[in-house]
């Protein structure tokens, strides 16, 4: 099992996530991933708080760290030229020492999409662009002159150099949890990424692997080179008592009619003592889940990062 962690991009200043990320790559982490975001995660962030452009802060984290990968959870198709992001992926790559990924999605935050002047497309369109993005990305990285004509994008003699260090190209994964864009993944890139975070069912998660598997088998696609990672929230506690407040406050999160039971709770959601946690990443890695980008919530340690990477990875 592979671990990375959500740096968040929001909230958090240049100085706060730069030390983080540091430490992060100190204990042993995988990965790194910051989010891509200008308005916050969702509509009740303040928008006052810092939002760090995605692309520019990994490249100044590049310098800082030695061996983390450096990712997104994930980065918007909409925001960026396929072509253009092509050539920052690949800069980033290099700054890096091949460090770089690429984590994507289509989009969904509407709110953004106008304060910043984009159009906001149907959520066919904004798949449409991505399935055809992901064939431009694969392109330029491989390629050294690309012509190329789609639906959205038509591309002339494109030269992109230097290229990426790792070969053929910086891994590519689609954040999804659509059955469209799972297939797309399926066929067209390294891997997906489930993003479960907020409500998350491990027991649903053996019916979404089984279509993930039954879409690689039909693309011809061996599963051990497809890697399947999930997105989680998780709180370490060492108290019962604070679990038991945690799963409360969990409760409670849930609108009415839909709020679960105790024991759905503790099974489904990441909240427990170290060893609680352990045995849930047992069951995922059992499962077929490859990677967890952690989201660590504050707890009851004094540092639950190091104590995650002790008592848990």
């Amino acid at each position: 099992m592979k671990f990375g962690y959500f740096v968040r991009s929001t909230v958090f200043t240049y100085p706060e996530v730069r030390d983080l990320s540091i430490k992060v790559d100190n204990l042993g982490f995988d990965s790194i991933h910051v989010n891509d975001h200008f308005l916050g995660m969702d509509t009740r962030q303040d928008r006052r708080e810092p939002m760090l452009d995605a692309i520019m802060l990994l490249t100044a984290l590049a310098v800082e760290t030695k061996k983390v990968k450096l990712g997104q959870i994930v980065l918007c198709n909409s925001f960026r030229n396929p072509a253009y992001l092509a050539k920052m992926i690949s800069t980033l790559d290099n700054i890096s020492n091949g460090r770089a990924l690429l984590w994507i999605g289509a989009g969904w935050f509407e709110e953004e999409y106008k304060a910043y002047g984009y159009p906001f497309p149907s959520p066919k369109r904004r798949v449409d662009e991505l399935e055809e993005s992901l064939i431009i990305y694969k392109k330029i990285f491989t390629e050294e002159v690309t012509d190329f004509e789609g639906k959205f994008w038509k591309l002339v003699k494109h030269r992109n150099f230097p290229k990426p260090i790792q070969k053929p190209y910086p891994q590519l994964i689609v954040g999804t949890t659509g059955k469209r864009m799972i297939d797309i993944a399926c066929r067209e890139v390294d891997g997906v990424n489930l993003d479960l975070w907020y409500r998350p069912n491990i027991e649903e998660l053996p019916t979404r692997i089984a279509y993930i598997n039954e879409r690689l088998k039909k693309h011809n696609r061996d599963p051990s080179e497809f890697e399947i990672s999930l997105f989680a929230m998780m709180t370490l506690v060492k108290s019962q008592e604070k679990r038991d407040d945690l799963v409360e406050r969990i409760i409670k999160s849930y609108p009415e009619g839909k709020k679960p039971t105790r024991e759905h709770v503790l099974k489904n959601h990441y909240v427990g003592f170290p060893e609680d946690i352990k045995e849930k990443i047992k069951i995922l890695e059992n499962m077929g889940i490859k990677q967890i980008v952690l989201w660590l919530r504050r707890s009851d340690f004094e540092d639950s990062i190091e104590t995650f990477s002790k008592k848990v990875m």
